[in-house]
């Protein structure tokens, strides 16, 4: 297996971006090897599902080398859902299906991103936050948490969850977060 010389992140948006290439950076990966692509406005999650199978198309034409790493919030629609509507896109157009440790990776924060942030924020800090995947952290913020502070948890979330011990994680992790290291751990095998 060659080593990859470039990653194209594929996020919903700025939080989403900078939490992946937070974790990215602690993983020692070069910033500049880094093709960053957020969605500027208007649906998120039709964005990303067509961004991340046209990067996995322009990947291809490659093979060697490059891989594609997409954060796509699950909001409540289902994973099962979400993961089938990426990997349809993949199929129609003849594309291999996803695999992280293949260089096609797809991560599902559930419900959506906050949900992580808030976990490791609360583990990294000793927080007492009660987190689960089912309520809308984007709009219910933890009590007395601000918007900006929420905005600086992606930077430090990111780089705790590559410091995390991968293989015992607590027991109160997000199954879905739990899922991304696995899938995370993979990818950056590859490089």
């Amino acid at each position: 297996m060659s080593r990859i010389c470039s990653i194209v992140l594929v996020c919903e948006g700025w939080r989403d971006s900078r939490f992946a290439r937070s974790f990215l950076a602690a993983a020692n990966i070069d910033p500049r090897k880094i093709d960053n692509r957020q969605n500027q406005g208007g649906s998120g999650h039709d964005w990303v599902k067509t961004e991340f199978v046209d990067a996995v198309a322009d990947v291809q034409r490659f093979r060697e080398g490059h891989g594609v790493l997409g954060l796509l919030d699950e909001d409540g629609q289902g994973v099962s859902q979400r993961r089938g509507d990426v990997a349809r896109r993949l199929s129609e157009r003849g594309l291999p299906s996803l695999d992280a440790a293949d260089g096609r990776c797809l991560l599902l924060p559930t419900r959506n991103l906050e949900t992580w942030l808030y976990w490791l924020e609360a583990r990294r800090t000793g927080k007492a936050w009660a987190v689960n995947e089912t309520d809308n952290y984007k709009t219910n913020r933890m009590p007395g948490v601000s918007d900006r502070e929420t905005d600086i948890f992606c930077h430090s979330a990111g780089a705790y969850l590559h410091e995390m011990n991968h293989l015992n994680l607590p027991l109160d992790c997000p199954p879905m977060l739990a899922d991304a290291l696995r899938q995370l751990r993979d990818f950056l095998r590859r490089l």
